[in-house]
């Protein structure tokens, strides 16, 4: 699925949070950045087999900011960035030493019951995003949804008052609760256009929009 890094000189907090999206990711792997540029972490997941790069970007000691890059050594380019709130690791949701899903599976990505249509939006970008399969939910279990599709895995769009949440399901760890981790999103931006900002959506706030580099420069963030 992805291969999973950090930007230059993350926190401890944030290479957690790369171990547990290791373990939600279906054959994805989390390695530790070091010096690679981004130009040998495309080679080294295209080597690997995977579809798609993950950079998690650090602020102030968390994660800021998700970067997903397609890996195609003829065609390869940024697909998107999510925003982050803030996240809640595995073992702060009370699953310590999760193992990686080392089998072919989909994750599926679905949304919880009765949200909006842009929670709808956001489960099918973020599926376009991890090469997830999208699944409407409507009054399906995540049971049926998972047997249906033969995976222990499920991302579901919940949400959340400032923003929406990610929250991820291990139906071969238990079938009761969520494991995490629990990611609030904020903002999504992909580079087609699309995009969606909680303080326009929810608050109806008029938001000057800014580019990529912009917004980062803006929040002060690690570069990749």
């Amino acid at each position: 699925m992805m291969l999973i890094t950090t930007s230059h000189r993350p926190t401890r907090r944030t290479r957690s949070f790369g171990h547990d999206l290791e373990r939600v990711f279906p054959n994805s792997l989390y390695i530790t950045r070091g010096k690679k540029t981004i130009q040998e972490l495309l080679m080294e997941a295209y080597d690997r087999g995977y579809e798609r790069l993950l950079i998690l970007n650090v602020w102030k000691g968390n994660p800021l900011k998700m970067t997903f890059i397609k890996v195609d050594p003829e065609d390869w380019g940024y697909l998107g960035y999510l925003y982050l709130h803030g996240i809640k690791l595995q073992r702060e949701i009370g699953f310590k030493g999760l193992n990686p899903i080392r089998e072919d599976m989909p994750l599926i990505v679905t949304t919880a019951k009765r949200v909006g249509w842009d929670h709808i939006a956001f489960a099918q970008v973020f599926a376009e995003l991890t090469t997830g399969k999208f699944v409407p939910r409507g009054d399906k279990s995540l049971m049926s949804i998972a047997d249906r599709y033969n995976t222990d895995v499920l991302a579901v769009i919940e949400r959340h008052p400032r923003g929406m949440s990610i929250n991820f399901y291990r139906l071969d760890v238990t079938k009761d609760r969520p494991v995490g981790p629990l990611i609030n999103v904020k903002i999504w931006i992909m580079e087609d256009g699309r995009r969606w900002d909680y303080k326009e959506a929810i608050l109806g706030l008029k938001v000057r929009r800014r580019g990529r580099r912009e917004t980062e420069e803006s929040n002060g963030e690690n570069s990749d």
